[in-house]
C-alpha cells in the first residue's frame, strides 16, 4: 500500500500486489561413476540411485529428483550414463550424470570329460593327445564363445602310464576356470 500525504494532512491510498516466484534452479550433485558386476544373463538391473544424490534448494526442503534411465531399468556390458533431474515446487529443474559400467568378472564354468578312454602306445612306447576341448562341458554367463586351452597341448607325445591333462576356458573379460582329469 502507497499513501500519499500533503501539507495539509490530505491523504490518499492506493495498492498493488508484489507476487514473489522462485526463479532460482535447485543444485544437484551426483554420485560418483559406478562400476558393478553383471548378473548370470550378463546383465544389470538399474537400482534407485535418487537417494544417493546431494540436492539443494532456495525455497523448497522437498525437492523431487528422478532418474532416466528409470530404476529397474536392465543394462549390459559396458558404460551407461546415468541422469538424475531435480525439481523443485516452482518447476525450476537442474540434472547432473554418472556412469554405470557393468563389467563381467563371473568366471566361467568347466567339466572335464568324465569317461576317458586309455590311449595306445605306438612303437615307440608313446601315444599322442587328442584335443580334449571339444569334450568339455563349458558355460559363461556373458561368452557363448569360450577360448579352450589343454595343457599337454594336443598332439603332444606323452609315454606309458598316468598324464594329467588341465583344460582351462577363458572368457573375453580374461575370466577362466580349469579342470584336470587323468589320462
Amino acid at each position: 500500500t502507497l499513501t500519499a500525504t500533503d501539507d495539509t494532512g490530505n491523504t490518499d491510498s492506493c495498492f498493488f500486489y508484489v507476487f514473489v516466484t522462485d526463479e532460482t534452479d535447485p543444485t544437484i550433485t551426483c554420485p560418483e561413476d559406478k562400476t558393478v558386476s553383471a548378473d548370470s544373463n550378463c546383465e544389470f538391473k538399474l537400482p534407485d540411485y535418487t537417494g544417493e544424490a546431494t540436492v539443494d534448494d532456495n525455497c523448497d526442503d522437498d525437492v523431487e529428483v528422478t532418474q532416466s534411465p528409470a530404476p529397474g531399468t536392465v543394462i549390459g556390458l559396458g558404460p551407461q550414463t546415468v541422469t538424475l533431474t531435480a525439481e523443485d515446487d516452482a518447476g525450476n529443474t537442474a540434472s547432473c550424470s554418472f556412469t554405470v559400467t557393468v563389467v563381467d568378472d563371473t568366471d566361467p564354468n568347466i567339466s572335464c570329460p568324465t569317461a576317458v578312454a586309455p590311449l595306445s602306445a605306438d612303437d615307440n612306447c608313446e601315444a599322442l593327445l587328442p584335443d580334449y576341448c571339444p569334450n568339455a562341458s563349458a558355460y559363461d554367463n556373458c561368452d557363448q564363445d569360450l577360448d579352450c586351452e589343454q595343457s599337454p597341448a594336443a598332439g603332444t607325445a606323452v609315454g606309458l602310464g598316468d598324464t594329467t591333462v588341465t583344460l582351462t576356458v577363458t572368457d573375453d573379460a580374461g575370466n577362466s576356470d580349469s579342470c584336470s582329469f587323468t589320462v
